[in-house]
């Protein structure tokens, strides 16, 4: 008891200092219902029905209780049109969602929400449906306090409070672009169409492991946003995530 108490002052005293140090904006995020929604969209420049999806996932980046996440991937770049934007990790992270979720294949455009269920991008009333019950629904026992603070010179730091993890969680460092980045397409099925990517993931690195235990770290290249998420290992369940990017404060979303 006593040990728990000082692991929450502890988390306490290390948000108070950030805020103090930070100039920019800060998000915490709960376990008790507080964390965003984690929505990953898995696209690609050579698939006829991603520009649609891509402009789902824009829609689904406005609302405050959604963390929304483009990673382009190259499944389809021998049909004629190499993606521009898509990256290695970001294949093997679709990969182990496969396995996970007991997908047959990678298919684009693909949407995971927390880790823990996917669906077709293709159907914006089935993806909105299926987010609505995400939202609805309780988050992961064990789930932590987590905390991002804006330092200077493109620093963040995260805070993680102390909790009851299942099992030792992967924590990600995310860096992505609110956009909307927009690529011309010179070939394919979306030849001489110009497709807008939102919330577009630049890199995703694994910092640590959480275990239970309050922790927080610092991390510079926060630009133009950046996330963090706490996740069970090999595509599992998202137990948290936070950002500092707010869709509210964005005119761009206005």
């Amino acid at each position: 008891m006593l040990g728990a108490m000082k692991a929450g002052l502890f988390a306490a005293i290390l948000v108070g200092l950030a805020a103090l140090t930070g100039d920019g904006f800060a998000q915490t995020a709960g376990g008790g219902g507080g964390s965003p929604v984690v929505v990953e969209l898995f696209t690609s420049q050579g698939c006829f029905q991603c520009p649609r999806a891509n402009r789902l996932l824009g829609v689904m980046a406005r609302r405050s209780d959604v963390l929304a996440l483009t990673f382009p991937v190259s499944i389809w770049d021998y049909l004629g049109w190499r993606d521009t934007l898509a990256q290695p990790e970001f294949s093997l992270r679709q990969r182990a969602y496969a396995q996970s979720l007991r997908v047959r294949g990678r298919v684009t455009p693909q949407l995971i929400f927390n880790g823990s269920a996917q669906i077709s991008g293709a159907d914006w009333d089935d993806a909105k449906t299926m987010l609505d019950q995400m939202a609805a629904a309780a988050r992961p026992g064990g789930a932590p306090e987590v905390s991002m603070v804006r330092l200077r010179d493109q620093r963040v730091r995260v805070t993680l409070a102390a909790g009851a993890a299942p099992i030792a969680a992967d924590i990600w460092y995310v860096r992505f672009d609110p956009g909307p980045v927009t690529v011309l397409i010179g070939a394919g099925d979306n030849v001489n169409s110009e497709i807008q990517h939102f919330n577009l993931v630049e890199s995703i690195d694994h910092v640590d492991q959480w275990d239970g235990a309050a922790k927080w770290f610092e991390r510079g290249a926060c630009t133009p946003e950046c996330a963090v998420l706490i996740q069970i290992p090999n595509g599992g369940p998202v137990l948290a995530a936070a950002e500092t990017y707010d869709p509210a404060a964005d005119r761009r979303n206005n």
